[in-house]
């Protein structure tokens, strides 16, 4: 009996053993999961249950943005390291790399909360380092890499330090176009232009006059070294923005701060420019009143950089929402943002932890028409400047004239129904304003989510958003009989011509997000940050939206790419003079 009972428990063991060896997982899974820009494909390897490869099959995401957030998450998954968070400036891109992994996971029968959250991250030893450079530049927008190339070709040693896994700031998802008087494209044209023109257009908002006359005399030479010396491809148009008298401002290749981004970045890789991201500066060295450097945080502890100069360029305070709220109560939970994730105002407090005195950070631009989740702007939205649209809200009626101050619009779409607009054209008004092919990939993706329609009749754009049918039906007839006679009685629109009469229609949900603030550092011609007398803080220099002063209370479209280039410029020679 014992005998038998033993040869049962041995077959018993070995039926276990080759039910476990069966149950274990070998082979290559598909995962899934959509990013901001398409699907994100990954083919997962499994040997015994354990992944042993992760390899991209498939992303349209960002080269710049979402394509460095993935590639930095399949290195570290395929070191073994399943500790993955999102990464900053890229939440859609990683997101959708980890839940494409946990569907593969899943697909192979797999727990994927298992295999993703139950491994222990390494103890990894807090390192203090010191490095000593002539000029370190604190983040690496367009200012940033501007500044750090003419210091380095002035003959400094610099650094740049980027808080964020990726370069690039706002200035890399900016349509980054660039108002200079005079330009080449002008003059094929026969445009009459003048730095004075320029001057006065600037003015009107009320900015210091010193730093815009610096700004209009230097605004064509920047635009002909980024041409000539960086390479920037200006497309064969010009753009007339709202603010200028005359049509002036440059168009890159692609409309899109890629251009500029990735051949500034070009032009650092040749001179040979150091640039450290994930290297989060908070504190500025003083010594003796003068400022000898920065400390900054790292992935494994602290770096500290002592310099000769300092250059702060880390942009605005547009995704700080503590400070904006601060600085303008209109602006809460209702008003997404467009800027980059980076852009906090850290330049900014540090300067003023020492300090560095501040001007017009009440002074702060919304954008109207942005997305209702991200609140990226959206160039599909352009046709309400080009071929000419209306805004409704939920109830199907027109708030607001549809050309007024983009902060107008703004608010007036804030105290709406869920503080969202409906932004409405017809086919022969999508045909003027050319958006297509342009932005198609933002016009495809706000197809598939939903938060644009297009459509053959009002009744079906109503029912798509739950408008009030009667109500836009009326207000779209309205409209065009305004339109017919040449004058908007509701709102006096002051570009008319335009009707809702031809199907497809198209209907864009929208809400208002902070895009500029124009307020900052103060500083002087030569971009030195002043104190709070007025007296230059030695040592220390800034360009960009990290400043204030220049755009007043309202900044004109494609201002912003002269203001980052023209002091930029003169930051980064001024700086490297201390070498």
């Amino acid at each position: 009996m014992k005998k038998k009972f033993r040869v049962l428990s041995f077959l018993l063991v070995f039926v276990l053993l080759l039910a476990s060896c069966k149950s274990a997982v070998n082979g290559t899974f598909e995962g899934k999961a959509r990013g901001h820009n398409g699907e994100v494909v990954l083919d997962v390897s499994f040997e015994n249950s354990k992944i042993k490869k992760v390899t991209l099959k498939e992303s349209v995401e960002t080269d710049d943005v979402g394509k460095i957030a993935i590639e930095k998450l399949l290195e570290k998954v395929n070191s073994g390291n399943y500790n993955l968070d999102e990464i900053t400036g890229a939440t859609y891109s990683s997101k959708a790399f980890i839940n494409a992994l946990a569907d593969a996971i899943q697909k192979a029968g797999l727990d994927y909360k298992k295999i993703l959250n139950n491994n222990l991250k390494l103890n990894e030893k807090y390192e203090v380092k010191e490095i000593n450079v002539d000029v370190v530049v604190v983040g690496s927008g367009g200012a940033g890499l501007i500044s750090a190339i003419k210091a380095k070709e002035a003959g400094a040693n610099v650094v740049v330090l980027e808080k964020l896994p990726l370069i690039g700031g706002n200035t890399l998802i900016s349509g980054a176009e660039y108002a200079a008087p005079m330009n080449w494209l002008q003059e094929k044209e026969n445009i009459s232009d003048s730095i004075e023109l320029f001057k006065k257009d600037v003015e009107k908002a009320g900015g210091d006059k010193e730093l815009i006359d610096v700004l209009a005399k230097n605004a064509l030479d920047g635009a002909k070294w980024l041409k000539d010396d960086i390479k920037v491809e200006w497309m064969d148009e010009l753009m007339f923005f709202g603010g200028h008298s005359v049509k002036r401002s440059l168009i890159p290749k692609g409309q899109s701060g890629k251009e500029l981004i990735n051949k500034l970045h070009a032009k650092t890789e040749e001179l040979g420019i150091e640039i450290l991201t994930e290297t989060n500066a908070y504190e500025l060295i003083v010594k003796d009143n003068v400022v000898t450097g920065v400390k900054a945080k790292t992935k494994n502890g602290e770096l500290i950089v002592n310099a000769k100069s300092v250059i702060l360029t880390t942009g605005g305070f547009g995704a700080n929402k503590k400070m904006l709220n601060d600085n303008d109560k209109e602006i809460d939970d209702k008003i997404l943002s467009t800027n980059s994730p980076g852009s906090t105002g850290d330049g900014i407090k540090m300067a003023q932890k020492i300090g560095a005195d501040v001007v017009d950070l009440d002074k702060i631009q919304l954008y109207p028409v942005c997305d209702v989740e991200t609140g990226k702007l959206l160039y599909t939205g352009d046709t309400r400047l080009v071929g000419g649209a209306i805004l409704v809200n939920k109830e199907g009626n027109r708030f607001v004239e549809e050309l007024g101050t983009r902060r107008e619009i703004s608010l007036g779409i804030k105290y709406q129904t869920d503080s969202i607009a409906y932004q409405i054209w017809d086919e022969d008004s999508m045909q003027k304003s050319k958006i297509l092919p342009t932005h198609e990939i933002e016009y495809n993706n706000l197809i598939e989510g939903k938060k644009l329609c297009k459509v053959n009749s009002i009744d079906e754009m109503a029912e798509f958003f739950g408008i009030d049918k009667n109500n836009l039906k009326e207000t779209i007839k309205k409209f065009n009989e305004d339109s017919e006679n040449g004058k908007d009685t509701l709102f006096n629109l002051r570009r008319l011509g335009f009707k809702i009469e031809k199907a497809p229609f198209y209907c864009l949900k929208a809400v208002p997000a902070v895009h500029h603030t124009m307020g900052g550092l103060r500083i002087n011609k030569d971009a030195n940050v002043l104190d709070k007398n007025g007296n230059i803080i030695k040592g220390l220099y800034a360009a960009g939206e990290t400043t204030g002063g220049i755009h007043g209370n309202n900044r004109l479209g494609s201002v912003s790419i002269t203001d980052i280039t023209v002091f930029g410029i003169i930051a980064g020679i001024n700086a490297a003079k201390n070498k």
